[in-house]
This record gives structure tokens, sequence and C-alpha cells, in this order.
């Protein structure tokens, strides 16, 4: 994938592609065009049929609760306003370029983003050969995000709290064989099939484990598929005992040195603050000043679960609780602008994460941060390896499985101290290799003791 600029820094459907330089921000010009219209009209079509899916009973509580809260109406409401404005007022190209039912709005009104969520919570991800693959709650708020309402809501821990709700029950959705519609072994060119000529040839089940000759490939849900497993000795860990293996599988988006304890890490430029990272545990965060970070990203083609990167002791480990859909502020500020090239670091900080603090004896203290990206709501640690506050540690090898995600794609950190190990140049050239066609293996060295 490229990423292409124009002279005028003014996107259009020429000069753009689906996702922004910050992954699963996806640019707003292609979300509407070629993912919310298809999805409005689609809509539209089951409403005249009279066959529009009943509304969840979750979606009915929030809407429910958005509406009799004036405060969170006001601003649901303002975000449609907002995220229409924005679509009106793209260069008179676009506009015509993206005109689905003859309009150039976002949606229509508040009923119709009840409407369309529903419509999303009710059905599987497809498969499709985009970076956005496998979110398309991210396709749907893509605009909306960006807005000033957007991100007062998004940012809002109540409002959260309650559209965790209707996550939680699409994930209930994504754990029953219902959702095993697009894993048909009867139909498996239909729309979406992540059983495909396309998805194979995509690297979906490279090396995976699968029997193709069962239903559902010998999965119960789509879930149990989005943390399919590789084959045994698929991904051998490398390098000596002393060294630090990559956990899971990871494209490379950054590096940074000489970590601050605190910086303003919402603000452009400045990317990391310990103290946010490790959610205001200043024993932890205060490890690992002066110290490196690697941050990677996963697509939701990639293995998602987590493995320990070492041979040694787990310290401490917890999930933080955090937003879905928030961005940075001032992104998106101005029209067709880059808005996504600070997706990545930001969320590290706000959304959210399970956090591991590792000790090894040659490289000192280690932190693994596995950080969920919009839709990806739910972070799972593996029960023997929680290890609250005060506990004695946990022997650790490397390689063991110790969580993993539960649907989409995502991102993760690693960082080490200052002075203890040295990262090979492919972490430390990270910027790159963004654009590398295939992730660096999970158990590939990161690093190595000084």
């Amino acid at each position: 994938m490229t990423f292409e600029k124009s002279q005028s820094n003014l996107l259009t459907l020429g000069n753009t592609n689906p996702v922004q330089m910050g992954f699963w921000v996806p640019n707003r010009v292609w979300a509407t065009s070629n993912y919310l219209i298809p999805l409005r009209e689609h809509i539209a079509k089951k409403k005249k049929a009279g066959t529009l899916t009943p509304m969840r009973f979750e979606l009915q509580e929030f809407k429910a609760w958005v509406t009799s809260h004036a405060v969170y109406r006001m601003w649901v409401t303002l975000m449609i306003e907002q995220s229409n404005d924005f679509i009106g007022k793209l260069d008179e190209k676009t506009r015509k370029e993206i005109k689905g039912d003859g309009d150039v709005i976002w949606i229509e009104n508040f009923d119709s983003l009840f409407e369309i969520l529903n419509e999303i919570i009710t059905t599987s991800p497809s498969f499709n050969t985009t970076a956005q693959v496998g979110t398309p709650l991210n396709g749907l708020l893509a605009v909306a995000m960006g807005t000033k309402a957007g991100h007062a809501l998004f940012h809002d821990t109540l409002f959260n709290s309650e559209f965790k709700n209707v996550l939680n029950a699409w994930n209930a959705f994504l754990k029953s064989s219902a959702s095993l519609d697009k894993l048909d072994i009867k139909d498996p060119e239909k729309e979406g099939s992540w059983i495909s000529k396309a998805a194979i040839a995509a690297g979906v089940w490279n090396q995976m484990q699968y029997d193709s000759a069962k239903p559902g490939y010998g999965f119960d849900s789509w879930n149990s598929f989005f943390i399919r497993t590789f084959v045994p000795g698929a991904r051998p860990f490398l390098g000596s005992k002393h060294d630090i293996d990559i956990g899971c599988e990871t494209t490379p988006w950054q590096y940074e040195d000489q970590l601050a304890p605190e910086s303003r890490f919402w603000v452009k430029d400045v990317n990391y603050s310990l103290f946010d990272l490790f959610a205001g545990q200043t024993q932890w965060a205060r490890l690992f000043e002066g110290g490196q970070l690697y941050q990677g990203f996963l697509s939701a083609t990639h293995y998602h679960r987590w493995n320990a990167p070492l041979d040694g002791i787990l310290v401490r480990s917890w999930v933080q609780p955090g937003t879905y859909f928030a961005q940075r502020s001032g992104q998106g500020e101005e029209k067709g602008t880059w808005e996504g090239t600070e997706a990545q670091p930001y969320l590290g900080h706000v959304a959210a994460r399970a956090i591991f603090i590792f000790k090894q004896e040659q490289c000192g203290y280690v932190a693994l941060l596995c950080i969920g990206m919009v839709e990806v709501s739910t972070c799972v640690i593996e029960p023997k390896f929680i290890v609250h506050e005060g506990a004695d540690p946990v022997h650790i090898t490397r390689g063991t499985e110790i969580g993993h995600f539960e649907f989409g794609g995502s991102t993760h950190v690693m960082i080490f101290q200052k002075d203890r190990v040295k990262l090979e140049e492919w972490a430390i050239k990270a910027l790159s290799h963004r654009n590398d066609p295939k992730p660096i293996a999970m158990g590939t060295t990161i690093a190595r003791p000084l």
C-alpha cells in the first residue's frame, strides 16, 4: 500500500487510499463513498421490503439512554450535523463522485444512526482487500469521530461505558454459531467470505489450524475463527534464552528513545508519555524513563493471540479500560488533511489495553501493551497470568500464550529500560518498514542484552 499526497493537501477519491497513515482511522472520503453509501442503500432496500433486522435490545436501551439525557442527545445530534457539514463542504468534484442515493450527506438523521448501528452489530464482519478489513463500525464512524461533537462523545467516560454495552452485544453475537455466515463451506465465494479465493490469497489461512471439510472450517463462531492458532512449529521463538522476541505478529510502525515520564501526548509530534501509557501507575512508568519504545500494528487478517516475549518472570499485569473511537484533539480540523497520522501513538494512552510488565535478568524490565483499536473492545489476559499489585511474580517461558484480542485489528507497544538492550535494526527503523507486504513474524528477536 502506498500513501499519496496531493499538492494542495486536499483529499479526493483520486488521490486517496482507504485509510489514513494511522491505519485504522480510515480516510473519511473513502469510507463515505466506498463503505457507508452502499450500506445506507442496503438498509433502504431492506426497509422498503419490510425485512429490516429488528433492533437488538441492547441498542434499544442505548438509544433510549441517549434520548433521555439531554447533553448526550445534543452531542449525538451535533455529531450528525457536523459530519454532514464536513461531507457537504468537500470539493465539488469529490461531492459528485461520492453521491450515492442522490445526496452527499453522512447519514440522514438521529434514527438513521441507530438503524445503521443495528445492521452492523447483527452481522459478522466481511472480508475485503483493504487495510480496513473487518472493521465496519470504523467505516461508519470515520467521519463522526473527527468532529468536535464526536471528539467530546468518544472521550466521555459515561458515554463509553454505555456504548460498551452495544459492543458487548456484538461480541456475544460473534461468539454464536449465527456469526459463521461468512465461513460457509457451501458458498465459499459469497460476498464478504473469509474462505473465498481472495481471502486465501490474502494470507488469512497461511499456516493456520483449520479443517476445510467441516462447517465453519471447524470453528464454532466468528470469534473463534478470529483467534485461530498457528499450526505447531509455524512460529518458533528465535535467539538465545537471554534475547527478547516479539510476542505477536507485527507490522512496524514507530520507534522512539529517551522516553519522557510525562508529555503532552495529545499534541502533534509529542508521541509518548510513560505516565499515561501505564495509566497513571507511576511506580511502573518510572522504571522506563529514558528508555526505548517500539510500536507495531496488527490487521484483522493477522494472528491475534499474545505470547510471552522472554524467559523470566511476570511481575504485574492488568486490563486498563479506555476509549473506543477517540481521536487526538485537532485531528481532521482542516478539510481533507491526513487526520490519522497520530492515531496509533495516541491510542496507546487512551484506548482499552492489556498491560504486562516482565523482568529478565540480562535485559531488565520489559513492558508489553496490547491495545484495542476502535471496535476492538475486549482484551483478554489468561487467568493464570493476571498478576495483581503486590502479588508474587509468575514465572514465564518464551512463547507461552498469555492472552488475546477479541475481534478486530489492533496495535501493540514494547518498552525497554534505558541502557539495557540493543534493538534490532528493523525495529529502530520502523518508519521505513510501515509498508512492508508481510508482518514481522511472531517469535522474531527484537532486542538483545547489552
